[in-house]
C-alpha cells in the first residue's frame, strides 16, 4: 500500500526491511527515488534526529557518479527518512553470492570506482565508516555498469563532535580498521582499510580476518598480519599491503588507491579468478558454500519484499556467515579459533571489547619422527632448490654466472600465509639448515627454515614492526641474530634465535637514526653491522664480547641510497657494497683492520639494495637488481654482470648466503610475491 512521506514523496513498494527500518521504492517531484524510512523509535530519538539534520548538508552535497546521492531528509511527525537515488542493479554482495570470486581485473575496476567516490566524500569531510559489499551497488542503467557507494547513514563529518547516542551505530567486524577497534577517533583511513578488505574478498571469496566470534574477528584485525593470496600480481599485492596496514598513516589515500588500481588494469587483462580454498576446509570453488551474510538492505528495484524481509540492515554488527553448519574456524587457513587467547583490552562504541594479544616467542624445531625435516614439513613436501637444474624440471640449463659460478634455475619456496614485502635476509646456521627472514606489509617479520632441498612452514618472529628489510646472520651452530630498524623510533634492534626459539627484541643502538635495512656479518665472536643513516650516509658498528661499539660514519661512502650489503672476505677484512646516490652506481668499500678504504666502482646501476657473500673456495660474489627487475651477479675484478636466471624477475632486493666452501645460495621475491631460490655450484668447466 502506498503511503505519503512528508509533503513531496510517495512510498510505493517495499524493497526490503531490516533492523533499523524499511526501504521503499517511491516517487518524488523529479521521478523515482529510494526512500529509507527509519523505525519509529529511532525517529523519536531527538539526539539521532539532530545528528541526521546536522549532517544533511554534507550528505546532500555528495554529488559524484560513484556515490548514490542523497536528495532529501524528511522529518515529519513520526517519520524520519532519507530520500536517495534509485539504482537499477544488484548490490555487490548479491554478485558475490552468485559468483563467489571475481576476476582480478573486474575486482580492481569495481574497487577503483568506489575509491573515486570515497575520495570525493573525504574531500567534503565525510567518512563513510561502513564500506562493505552490501553498500556497493552495481548500477546498470544506461547500458554502462559502474559501482556506486551507498548509505552514508553512519557517516560523520571529520570535525563533528562525538555523540554518545550514535556510538551504537557502528560498522561490521570483517571490515573494521584496527584503530576503530582500539577506540581511536576514525579518519578517512578507516574507509580505505574497509575498501581494501572488500578488494581482498572479491579476489578470494573471504575477508582476511573473518570467521568465528565477532570478538575474535576484531582481535585478528589488531594483532594478525594479512593472509597471503598465492599468485597475486605484484601491483595488487603492493596496494593491498599498503591499504591493509595496521597504521593509518601508512595507507594510501582513497584517491591514490583508485589511481594505483587503474594503472594496474592493463596488466590484469585475461587473468582468471583465483581459486582460493575455503578457509573452513572445503576444497574447490564448485563445492564451496556461498557466504550468506545478513547484510544491508539494497536500494535497488526488482527485489521482492519476501526475498529481503529477513535481512538485517547495515547498522548491525554482522559478519558473513555460511548456510551450512561448520565448526567455528579462525580465518587463518584451516586453524581452529583459539578462544583461550582472549583478553579484553578496549571497548568499541561502548558495546564490544577486543582481545589484543602480543605474539609471543615462536618455537622452531624438527619433527620428532624425522630430525632431518623441518617442523611442520610433510614427507611429501616439494623439493625447492638443489644444485643444478630444478629437480624434475625440463627448464633452462644452469646459467653461467660471474667468475667460477654456475647457477641453477630458480624454484619457488613454500607460500607464506601473509603478503610479503621487500627483500629477504638469509643465514646458514649449520651444515644442513638455512633460515630466511622477511617482513610483511605491516612491518612484522616472518621466517622459514630449510636444508637446501626441503622447507618448513613460515612462522612469525616475536612481535615487532620494522620500516624496512631485516638482516640475518649466523653466529654459531644452530644460532642466528636478526637485526631490524624499529618502525617507531628508527633505531636498531636485535632478536636472537638459539635453543630452537627466538628471544625477545632488544635495542642494540639508542642514538643513531637509520633509514633502510641494516646488513650484518659474523666473524668469530664479533658481529659487524652497517646501515644507512637518516642523513644518507653509511654507518658502521660492531658487537663484541665488550658490548656494542656504537655507530660511526664511513666518510668514503659519501651519500648512498637504498641499503648496504656486507660480507667478510678474510680475517679482519670487511666488504661493503652500497648504491651511490645520484647515479645508482654500486660501490665496493673494504675495511681492513678497522680502516675503511676508498670505494671502487662495480660496473652496474642498481635499483635496490645489493647482496653479497663470500665462500672460501670461490671468493666474493655480489648480486643486485637492475632497473628492469633482472637479478645480476658479478665477482669483483673478474668481468661484467650476468643474469643469475633470465627467466626470473626480482620484485625487490635479493639475499645471498654462503654454504660451505664452494656454494652460495640466492633468494629473491619474484613478481608474483613468492620467494624463490637458486643454488650456485662450482663451474666444472
Amino acid at each position: 500500500m502506498a503511503r505519503k512521506i512528508g509533503s513531496r514523496y510517495v512510498a510505493l513498494k517495499v524493497l526490503g526491511r531490516g533492523a533499523s527500518g524499511t526501504v521503499w521504492q517511491g516517487e518524488g517531484p523529479e521521478g523515482p527515488v529510494a526512500i529509507k524510512l527509519l523505525r519509529e523509535d529511532l525517529a523519536s530519538d531527538q539526539v539521532l534526529v539532530a545528528r541526521f539534520v546536522q549532517e544533511r548538508t554534507a550528505l546532500t552535497s555528495l554529488d559524484h557518479p560513484n556515490i548514490v546521492g542523497v536528495h532529501d531528509l524528511v522529518v515529519d511527525g513520526a517519520d524520519l527518512a532519507l530520500v536517495m537515488d534509485l539504482v537499477i542493479g544488484p548490490d555487490l554482495r548479491a554478485r558475490l553470492e552468485r559468483e563467489r570470486v571475481l576476476t582480478p581485473r573486474l575486482a580492481a575496476a569495481i574497487v577503483a570506482d568506489v575509491a573515486d567516490g570515497l575520495s570525493a566524500a573525504h574531500a567534503e569531510g565525510v567518512i563513510h565508516r561502513d564500506v562493505k559489499p552490501e553498500n556497493i551497488l552495481i548500477d546498470t542503467s544506461g547500458g554502462v555498469s559502474r559501482a556506486r557507494l551507498t548509505d552514508f547513514g553512519i557517516a560523520r563529518l571529520v570535525d563533528a563532535p562525538r555523540r554518545t547516542r550514535a556510538t551504537r551505530i557502528i560498522g561490521t567486524p570483517d571490515y573494521l580498521a584496527p584503530e576503530i577497534i582500539e577506540g581511536l577517533q576514525p579518519t578517512a583511513a578507516v574507509d580505505v582499510y574497509a575498501l581494501a578488505t572488500v578488494l581482498y574478498e572479491l579476489l578470494t571469496g573471504w575477508t582476511p580476518f573473518g570467521g568465528g566470534h565477532p570478538g575474535a574477528v576484531l582481535r585478528r584485525h589488531v594483532t594478525e598480519p594479512v593472509p597471503g593470496i598465492p599468485g597475486l600480481p605484484d601491483p595488487l599485492a603492493a596496494v593491498l599491503a599498503s591499504c591493509l596496514s595496521k597504521a593509518p598513516a601508512a595507507r594510501l589515500t582513497a584517491r591514490e588507491f583508485g589511481e594505483r588500481l587503474r594503472s594496474a588494469l592493463p596488466a590484469l587483462i585475461g587473468l582468471p579468478a583465483f581459486d582460493v580454498p575455503d578457509p573452513n576446509g572445503t576444497a574447490g570453488r564448485q563445492d564451496t558454500p556461498v557466504p550468506r551474510p545478513s547484510g544491508v538492505v539494497p536500494l535497488v528495484s526488482g527485489i521482492s519484499e519476501a526475498a529481503d524481509g529477513s535481512r538485517d540492515t547495515h547498522t548491525n554488527l554482522t559478519r558473513p556467515v555460511f548456510e551450512e553448519a561448520v565448526p567455528v574456524q579462525s580465518h587463518r587457513r584451516g586453524k581452529p579459533a583459539r578462544g583461550g587467547r582472549r583478553r579484553w583490552v578496549a571497548v568499541l562504541g561502548g558495546v564490544l571489547a577486543v582481545v589484543v594479544v602480543g605474539a609471543g616467542a615462536m618455537w622452531l624445531g624438527r619433527d620428532d619422527d624425522n630430525p632431518a625435516r623441518p617442523a611442520g614439513q610433510s614427507a611429501g613436501s616439494p623439493t625447492n632448490i638443489a644444485p643444478g637444474p630444478a629437480r624434475g624440471s625440463d627448464g633452462p640449463a644452469p646459467q653461467r654466472a660471474p667468475g667460477s659460478y654456475a647457477w641453477a634455475a630458480f624454484a619457488p619456496l613454500p607460500a607464506a600465509p601473509v603478503l610479503l614485502q621487500g627483500g629477504p635476509a638469509a643465514a646458514r646456521v649449520d651444515a644442513d639448515r638455512s633460515y630466511l627472514v622477511q617482513r610483511d606489509g605491516d612491518g612484522g617479520l616472518w621466517y622459514v627454515s630449510g636444508d637446501g632441498t626441503r622447507w618448513g612452514e613460515w612462522r612469525r618472529l616475536p612481535t615487532f614492526r620494522t620500516t624496512d628489510d631485516p638482516a640475518a646472520v649466523a653466529t654459531g651452530p644452530g644460532r642466528m641474530d636478526v637485526f631490524a630498524v624499529g618502525a617507531s623510533d628508527k633505531l636498531l634492534y636485535r632478536a636472537t634465535f638459539a635453543d630452537g626459539r627466538f628471544g625477545e627484541w632488544t635495542r642494540t643502538d639508542g642514538k643513531t637514526k637509520l633509514t633502510g635495512a641494516p646488513a650484518a656479518v659474523a666473524t668469530g665472536d664479533r658481529i659487524d653491522i652497517v646501515a644507512r643513516t637518516a642523513s644518507d650516509g653509511l654507518a658502521a658498528g660492531a658487537l663484541t664480547g665488550g658490548g656494542w661499539s656504537g655507530f660511526t660514519t664511513v666518510p668514503s661512502a659519501g651519500r648512498i641510497e637504498a641499503a648496504p650489503a656486507l660480507t667478510a672476505s678474510g680475517g679482519g677484512t670487511l666488504d661493503a657494497f652500497v648504491v651511490r646516490a645520484g647515479d645508482h652506481a654500486v660501490l665496493h668499500i673494504t675495511s681492513v683492520d678497522g680502516t675503511w678504504r676508498e670505494p671502487e666502482r662495480v660496473n652496474l646501476a642498481a635499483s635496490a639494495r645489493p647482496a653479497a657473500a663470500w665462500s672460501q673456495a670461490r671468493g666474493l660474489v655480489v648480486l643486485a637488481r637492475d632497473g628492469n627487475g633482472r637479478l645480476l651477479g658479478a665477482v669483483p675484478g673478474e668481468g661484467g654482470w650476468r643474469p643469475v636466471d633470465p627467466n626470473t624477475a626480482s620484485a625487490d632486493a635479493p639475499a645471498a648466503a654462503a654454504v660451505g666452501a664452494d656454494r652460495v645460495d640466492v633468494y629473491v621475491r619474484a613478481d608474483n610475491g613468492r620467494l624463490q631460490a637458486a643454488a650456485s655450484t662450482p663451474d666444472a668447466g
